[in-house]
């Protein structure tokens, strides 16, 4: 009886005739019953099975689902019904195998990248970086914004360093992103890496360093330039239609210059609205003229000034503005009238030398009292004397010899130490140095002994320092002591309590109300006298107290009757009044590390 072959689907692949073979339905021999020599066929039927029909060429009767190894591209293939696709397969290692076929993946696993290969060459799939590269390249995110809001954002990074973040949005990420700071605008915003440039041109830019473009100088239209302007080259600057004036810098020195045949330099300011020529310089005739024709004008020369010819000073007043003035001459003469006329006292009367300050330093004679008058002190050199008719009057440390009284002084200057005692030769016992009164001898009170009816009164309310704690009644005390005499006083108070508050009531809300804790010192005990009121309970019995009347009333057709109450009244009860108890307690209290504490109860007797 013939074999009917069956695929896996059910459907007939081939009937086999007894004692023959089909090899035209697939590219295994198919074997009939009873066929002579079955072994061979059947063993290469194994091997092909065991090798996948391995071979340069396809399998001629292929059929669906069956795996063929090709030799030529040393790749596994499997048939789809209609054509053998290649099986894809992933080789790893740390460098290219030699054993690829086209379409294998493999993966470096030292680089951590994946290759497909082609046929001929391993194409790079991803990632663009190796493992030693380190992060490279573009990388698409999407991170939170402060609102919680998503945002897609690409990375820029090379060797593991963030270079930027491109975005379409603007927003501040949520989280922090390493190698970025800030917000995020539209466009590309450049990482924190230290030195980031763009080593590229550009056709437009709106700032440069951060400065709007607008405010950049151009050398094609007028400007106005707001800050300084530095020229470092001593060529310097060229002003005119021909170039007439020249700013410059020659051998370190700087020169102005006109270059304009017999033209003049000229220095214009402006005084209030108006513009007037400050200097001019007539190249035709050498002339500098300043200030001409202002007759209010003045020139201050800060330093020397050397005249090689005549000096000719016309004018009411001649003022010489300098530190020392230097006379060859050996006398100065005042109030000369001229060779051929006399002085006179009555014309030198109020002449001398006066100097002038924040106020006239004045050194004049005094005709009616002829005498020199000097508005300031006389400061003698070391060692000099103030002598009158060659006797020493006064000098640096003491009187003159001749001083023997000085009636009407009713002040000294300033005293270093002033010794007061009493005897000849005195002895000390009272000293006073500089701001200081102290005894010298031991054991001495210092008195202030007003005369009369004289107080001790203290100018300008100063504070009296260094006091010990009073002993005496008239005692006089610091204000520390007093503070903490009233601060730590016991404090009393009385409340009812008959509503049962805790100590923890009577401390929030009676004492740090009645007695906060910032007026107090540690320490200080306040008592407080509780009354609790008390009473009992009277039972009424009410029974005896109600009194009632009933009635018969008909109830149904028959004539049956039932009773029934048609009164009921209460008599006056009496309640006798419940008996009241009183107990008094005295709750302590004591400020402790800044706060009220309790700290006893004390029950009073009845």
């Amino acid at each position: 009886m013939a074999y009917q072959i069956n695929k896996t689907d059910g459907t007939i692949v081939a009937t086999v005739a007894d004692g023959q073979i089909d090899q035209l339905s697939t590219d295994l021999t198919l074997i009939g019953k009873n066929y002579s020599g079955f072994g061979e066929y059947f063993n290469e039927n194994l091997v092909k099975m065991l090798e996948n029909f391995a071979s340069t060429t396809r399998p001629t009767h292929p059929i669906r689902g069956q795996i063929w190894y090709d030799t030529a591209d040393l790749k596994l293939k499997v048939y789809s019904g209609t054509e053998f696709l290649p099986v894809s397969s992933a080789t790893i290692a740390n460098s290219q195998p030699a054993t690829l076929g086209v379409g294998d993946l493999w993966f470096n696993d030292v680089d951590s990248q994946l290759y497909f290969f082609d046929g001929s060459t391993p194409i790079l799939l991803a990632p663009a970086y190796s493992t030693s590269q380190g992060v490279s390249g573009i990388k698409v995110e999407s991170i939170l914004d402060t609102l919680n809001q998503t945002r897609v954002v690409t990375l820029f990074y090379n060797n593991g360093t963030l270079l930027g973040i491109f975005s379409k949005d603007t927003f501040t990420p949520k989280n922090a992103i390493i190698g970025f700071s800030g917000s995020i605008i539209p466009g590309f915003n450049a990482g924190t890496l230290s030195g980031m440039k763009f080593a590229v041109t550009v056709t437009n830019s709106e700032s440069l360093g951060g400065v709007a473009a607008a405010t950049y100088v151009r050398k094609d239209t007028s400007n106005t330039v707001a800050g300084q302007l530095s020229i470092t080259t001593d060529l310097g600057i060229v002003l005119g239609s021909a170039g007439q004036a020249n700013l410059k810098v020659n051998s370190g020195n700087v020169t102005l210059s006109n270059a304009s045949t017999d033209n003049n330099l000229i220095l214009n300011v402006r005084k209030g609205i108006d513009q007037e020529d400050a200097l001019t310089i007539l190249a035709a005739t050498r002339t500098i003229e300043l200030y001409k024709g202002f007759t209010s004008s003045q020139v201050t020369v800060g330093g020397s000034l050397l005249v090689e010819g005549n000096l000719t000073v016309t004018g009411n007043t001649t003022t010489v503005n300098t530190e020392v003035l230097t006379v060859e001459d050996k006398n100065i003469v005042l109030a000369s009238q001229g060779d051929s006329t006399v002085g006179s006292d009555e014309n030198a009367d109020g002449g001398g030398i006066i100097l002038k300050g924040t106020t006239d330093h004045e050194f004049l004679w005094n005709g009616p009292q002829t005498s020199w008058d000097s508005t300031e002190h006389i400061n003698l050199a070391v060692g000099k004397e103030f002598k009158i008719n060659g006797v020493t009057v006064i000098n640096g440390s003491s009187l003159g010899p001749g001083i023997t009284a000085i009636p009407g002084v009713t002040s000294f200057g300033t005293q270093t130490v002033v010794n007061i005692g009493p005897g000849a030769p005195p002895v000390t016992e009272m000293r006073l140095q500089n701001h200081r009164i102290s005894t010298v001898s031991s054991n001495y009170d210092i008195e202030l002994a007003p005369d009369g009816t004289g107080n001790v009164a203290l100018i300008g309310s100063p504070k009296i320092t260094g006091l010990a704690d009073p002993t005496d009644a008239q005692d006089a005390a610091t204000k520390e002591y007093v503070d903490q005499t009233i601060e730590t006083r016991s404090l009393a108070f009385s409340m009812d309590l008959t509503d049962g508050k805790p100590n923890s009531y009577i401390i929030n809300q009676i004492l740090n109300n009645l007695a906060p804790v910032a007026e107090y010192r540690n320490g200080t005990i306040a008592r407080i006298l509780c009354t609790l009121l008390s009473n009992s309970t009277t039972s009424l019995d009410i029974n005896p107290l109600v009194s009632e009347s009933t009635s018969s009333f008909l109830t149904d057709l028959a004539g049956s009757t039932s009773p029934a109450v048609v009164n009921v009244s209460v008599s006056t009860a009496t309640v006798s009044a419940p008996s009241i108890t009183t107990t008094r307690i005295i709750k302590e209290f004591q400020l402790l590390a800044g706060a009220w504490t309790w700290t006893n109860d004390t029950i009073l007797p009845p």
